[in-house]
Formats: C-alpha cells, sequence, structure tokens
C-alpha cells in the first residue's frame, strides 16, 4: 500500500504510536514508551504543517497535553476512549487502501 502523506494518514499512525506507548506504559517498559512519545510528537508536529489542520489545533493541544502526562508517567485517562478516537482514522485511511 503506498499511501499519500496526508493528515489522515498522520493521524491514523499517531493512533498506532499512541497505542504502543500506553502498552508499553502498562507494561512498565518506559524507555520504549519514551521512543513511541518521541514518534508521536514528531507525527504531530507534521500533522500541524498541513493547512487544513490550521482549524483543529486546540484538538492537537488536548493530544500534545496527553502524551506528555503519559510521558510523565501520569496517564489518568480512560485507554479505551483514547484509543476509540483514533479508530476513525484508521478505518477511513484502511477504506482508501
Amino acid at each position: 500500500m503506498n499511501t499519500a502523506r496526508t493528515p489522515l494518514f498522520y493521524m491514523a499512525n499517531l493512533g498506532s504510536e499512541v497505542a504502543r506507548a500506553l502498552l508499553e506504559y502498562e507494561k512498565g517498559d518506559f524507555e520504549k514508551m519514551r521512543n513511541s512519545i518521541i514518534r508521536a510528537k514528531n507525527i504531530i508536529m507534521k500533522v500541524e504543517e498541513f493547512p487544513e489542520m490550521k482549524g483543529r489545533t486546540g484538538e492537537l493541544e488536548i493530544l500534545k497535553t496527553i502524551i506528555e502526562d503519559l510521558n510523565q508517567k501520569k496517564f489518568e485517562l480512560n485507554k479505551d476512549q483514547l484509543l476509540a478516537y483514533f479508530s476513525p482514522f484508521a478505518m477511513r485511511l484502511m477504506s482508501l487502501a
């Protein structure tokens, strides 16, 4: 699959990194978790570069805060709800393949 690097592509991949970071957090593998968080932060920076994402800066700021809280080992959200947020991005991306 040769998918264009669109905001949809990056948001689906951000979901994968967040899911990976959460799994590593639960396992207590904080080195791998930090690596996932670094990748997640880089993905957010790429998403912010797209002109069509300018109206969603509040949403991206919330995601940054959640990721930073996880980085500081103080994740206080419902994991399933957070992962459910990313599901539509992945489903839409897969439907394009």
